[in-house]
């Protein structure tokens, strides 16, 4: 199973633009012809996508009154936890340091521009089984 969050955005170039200040890459090349979607990869592994909220709102009007954000959190796990803390740190707001959950697992969490905490783990700290 492949879970892919999708993160319904105000202006996709601003949020592209930040990703990439954060080290991760984008690709836009899947998008048709005026689909307003973007793929997010961090460290080459494919981990969320952008798409403008307007027309995420066109493909799901279930959505329709539903705002920008969440009260949840995306999770990332990356091989090394410090220089990814070093770097988002520089450019995106720290909601929660650098530490230790209650099980050990070694995290911090920032917000984007549109309100979307993400909590950076250690992948070598967590056990998926």
């Amino acid at each position: 199973m492949t879970y892919a969050p999708c993160f319904s955005v105000k202006d996709t170039a601003a949020s592209i633009a930040f990703y990439q200040q954060l080290g991760f890459d984008v690709d836009s090349s899947g998008a048709k012809l005026g689909d307003d979607i973007h793929m997010l990869f961090y460290q080459g592994e494919f981990c969320a996508m952008l798409y403008s909220n307007a027309d995420l709102k066109d493909w799901l009007p279930v959505l329709a009154d539903t705002p920008i954000g969440f009260a949840g959190m995306h999770y990332l796990g990356v091989d090394d936890l410090q220089a990814a803390h070093d770097r988002i740190a520089q450019h995106a707001e720290i909601v929660k340091p650098l530490g230790q959950d209650h099980s050990g697992v070694r995290l911090f969490y920032f917000r984007d521009p549109d309100g979307y905490v993400i909590g950076v783990n250690d992948k070598a700290t967590v056990n998926v089984g």
